[in-house]
């Protein structure tokens, strides 16, 4: 068969996506695990956090303050006449204090403050720091104001902080240099108060230019009501002269008949009267437009004499309200131009001296920066690399993962006493069973009672080790499961059906041959090819002579075979098969065993290897009855939390158990012959 095409087919075949859910528990794990790691990356945080602040410069800082003018709010021009006109010197309170906070840092002012104090051409000005400080260089530069400005504003050298409560605004400049930044804090005291009274100039004779204008048209509009007005008090004075004419005529009707010369004179001087006021009203209309299309609008019906009245009362309260106008904006303007001498946003209340010494850097904020940043570092380092493990680590998350129950935990032994194991060539051990005490045999004695307690003997008389790829420990589980079910007076026969790398006969120390292979191919007895060992409890089946091919042999007929040819004083039977994913050889034997265990090395095999045995194992009705957990590290009892070594992939051991272009069971082949 070719062997890398089968590794390749089981490593395709590992598709399974089942996830985990984690928890604090494997947090704290991840971490206390990768301990090592945690400090390692803190004490470098450490060592470097020392050498930035041995090697960052000193930072200076220099104080100013400004007091904010409390100025209340007043009527504006605008408010007066609902244009566009404003004027911020009206402003107060909070709004003023933002305002002038927001304009210190205009880059207009701070570009004039440079260029008055010329401080561009320092040759200090350039702000170090700790890279700066470490690649600095005797050459000059040449930096223009609007750049110098742009660093200012870019790495953070003005602060600007209104303090609670108050109208101070403290201005805090920091540099590397305790020159410039006094220089600094007082240019931009300069810079600002010659802003101010120059945007303060600017609008006020933006302001009185518009007040003038707004004088012109009041005083425009004076001119043109009085006109109206004017002739709204002759067509006045000319209803009076009806009304006298009027009454004459009625006079003359009560005493005269309509043909004498009195009452005709009379009427005709009426109707003269009446003409004249027509006469008079139009040119109300004719000087203005707005009359016009009042009399034009007005109903004929209504006595236009008696209506002239209430116009010219009306055109009065207009006159009055213009002249107002004029009067309170030439009144502003007055203000306007005294308040200019007067007006500031603002008042020195403090300028900066020169500091004494500098305020950073911090040697416990850059240490306590540094320790903190690297310790989360390697917290956060050593969970990232627990979330990439694609292994499985705590028993409980093996029984989450798979669903089944862990029948017992070996532990990862790193020393093992001489005088109590016996080894085999691949440095697998026989443990004795009566005078070892060790945690590995401790934990041997308790899966086989986990076994034990499946069921009775009769119904859990056959048992089968069994992983998902090879290297997981279910030979040296099957050997010394079976050995301490001997130790128990329970007469046991182990078989390796491991026929393509069986190791049971290196353990046992006995010969390869003549075993399961030779039984069926060369029709031995059971007699003929089981074989005491130093147990006299336990008997061993090997895998016998080399086969050409392992998966023939490994039928459910031959395996019935074996079976029925086991004498019944037999009470436990252990097979150790092959690894499930690399070959299938061991699914013959799980349809007929009664107990069916998987060996899951903790920390090395991945997760969905074992996901895939079980789905092999559920596709072929031979559902396990649980796991044993092999490479436990050898934690306290007390501890409660089980974790790993490791992190391997699973496919590596296939590619080296059952790949690189050996033939499987070549190799002892090969060591017997040299022994021979």
């Amino acid at each position: 068969m070719d062997y890398e095409k089968l590794n390749s087919i089981a490593e395709s075949e590992i598709s399974d996506s089942s996830g985990i859910v984690r928890g604090l528990k494997d947090y704290i794990f991840w971490v206390r695990n990768k301990l090592w790691l945690v400090m390692l990356i803190t004490v470098v945080g450490i060592v470097l956090g020392i050498f930035v602040h041995v090697k960052s410069p000193p930072i200076y800082q220099a104080n100013a303050s400004i007091e904010v003018e409390r100025v209340e709010r007043g009527d504006s021009l605008e408010e007066q006449q609902g244009n566009s006109f404003r004027t911020e010197a009206y402003l107060g309170g909070d709004a003023i204090i933002n305002t002038v906070t927001q304009k210190l840092l205009v880059p207009e002012i701070l570009t004039s403050m440079v260029e008055a104090t010329k401080i561009h051409e320092r040759e200090d000005i350039i702000k170090l720091s700790f890279l700066k400080n470490l690649r600095s260089s005797d050459e000059s530069m040449v930096i223009e104001p609007r750049q110098l400005v742009n660093m200012m504003l870019g790495e953070d050298w003005i602060r600007v902080v209104p303090r609670k409560k108050s109208y101070i605004v403290d201005i805090i400049v920091e540099h590397t240099s305790a020159e410039v930044t006094h220089q600094i804090a007082n240019g931009i005291l300069e810079a600002s108060k010659k802003n101010v009274e120059n945007k303060i100039n600017e609008e006020t004779n933006v302001n009185v230019k518009l007040a003038n204008q707004m004088v012109s048209g009041a005083e425009k509009e004076i001119l043109e009501l009085g006109e109206r007005l004017s002739l709204y008090n002759a067509c006045f004075l000319r209803k009076a002269m009806i009304d006298k004419a009027d009454e004459e005529v009625v006079e003359l009707k009560k005493r005269y008949g309509p043909k004498w010369p009195a009452l005709i004179e009379a009427e005709n001087k009426l109707q003269s009267h009446k003409d004249s006021f027509d006469t008079e009203l139009k040119q109300v209309s004719v000087i203005s437009a707005v009359e016009k299309d009042y009399w034009d609008n007005l109903p004929q019906e209504i006595d236009r004499v008696i209506n002239v009245q209430s116009r010219a009362q009306f055109i009065t309260a207009e006159l009055k309200s213009k002249e107002d106008l004029r009067n309170g904006l030439l009144s502003k303007i007055d203000s306007l131009v005294v308040g200019n001498k007067s007006s500031r946003e603002f008042s020195v209340a403090m300028e900066a001296i020169l500091p004494e010494g500098p305020v950073g850097p911090s040697f416990v904020k850059t240490f306590g920066l540094f320790f903190v940043g690297a310790l989360a570092s390697g917290i956060g380092l050593a969970i990232l690399i627990g979330f990439l493990d694609p292994s499985v680590r705590t028993v409980a998350e093996l029984e989450e993962y798979t669903g089944f129950p862990v029948l017992g935990a070996i532990p990862q032994s790193h020393k093992v006493d001489q005088k109590t194991v016996k080894k085999g060539s691949r440095n697998h051990v026989l443990l004795f069973n009566n005078d070892n005490h060790s945690p590995t045999a401790e934990s041997i004695r308790n899966l086989r009672a986990g076994l034990s307690f499946l069921g009775d003997k009769e119904d859990r008389r056959t048992f089968m080790f069994t992983s998902a790829v090879p290297g997981e420990g279910k030979s040296f589980a099957s050997a010394n499961v079976a050995n301490s079910f001997a130790a128990q007076n329970e007469k046991t026969l182990l078989v390796d059906l491991d026929l393509r790398k069986p190791v049971q006969h290196t353990i046992l120390e006995t010969e390869r041959s003549p075993g399961f292979s030779d039984f069926i191919s060369n029709q031995l007895s059971f007699e003929e090819v089981a074989k005491p060992t130093q147990n006299e409890n336990l008997f061993f089946i090997s895998s016998g002579s080399r086969s050409g091919n392992p998966s023939e042999l490994m039928t459910t007929q031959n395996i019935k075979k074996l079976l029925s040819s086991i004498p019944d004083d037999f009470q436990r039977i252990v097979f150790d098969t092959p690894p499930l994913i690399p070959v299938r050889d061991s699914l013959p034997v799980s349809k007929l065993v009664d107990s069916a265990v998987i060996l899951y090395r903790m920390g090395t095999t991945h997760r969905k290897a074992i996901s895939r045995i079980l789905k092999l194992l559920n596709e072929n009705n031979a559902d396990p009855v649980g796991i044993v957990a092999n490479g436990m590290p050898e934690m306290k009892k007390s501890s409660g939390y089980y974790g790993y070594y490791g992190n391997y992939y699973y496919g590596n051991y296939a590619y080296s158990y059952y790949g690189s272009g050996s033939y499987y069971g070549e190799e002892e082949d090969q060591e017997e012959e040299k022994s021979g």
